[in-house]
């Protein structure tokens, strides 16, 4: 009987996955119990549909949390402020905003916090 002819499509490119010692001990475990090796057992079970652990964020997602990370940055900005404003109070220094201001400062803040982690929990 002739040798079967190879197949032009090569495997010959790496996908490189970090895990623990714990799931690669697993893994290997599972594939010998499958009767396969651990390359062809993590390549069909990547094949197979499942949902996995983190997903890739959609273009919205993002920017939302990249407007959240923005808004974690202004709220630390206004912190510094409010700061600022009570040292110069207890100093006896006149300053230049108010704790109105700085109030609703930190309520818009707030809300708009509120907002952008209903939308992402709400899956946009």
């Amino acid at each position: 009987m002739a040798r079967p002819l190879k197949s032009d499509d090569k495997r010959d490119l790496t996908i490189r996955v970090r895990v623990t010692a714990t799931e690669k001990r697993r893994i290997w475990e599972q594939a010998q119990r499958a009767g396969q090796t651990p390359s062809d057992y993590v390549r069909l079970q990547a094949m197979a549909t499942t949902q996995p652990l983190r997903r890739v964020p959609t273009p919205e997602r993002k920017i939302l949390l990249d407007v959240l990370a923005e808004l974690g940055k202004v709220g630390s900005n206004i912190n510094q402020i409010a700061r600022s404003f009570n040292a110069s109070r207890e100093s006896g220094q006149l300053a230049s905003v108010s704790p109105e201001d700085i109030n609703a400062a930190m309520q818009g803040l707030d809300a708009l916090t509120a907002h952008c982690l209903k939308l992402l929990n709400d899956g946009h």
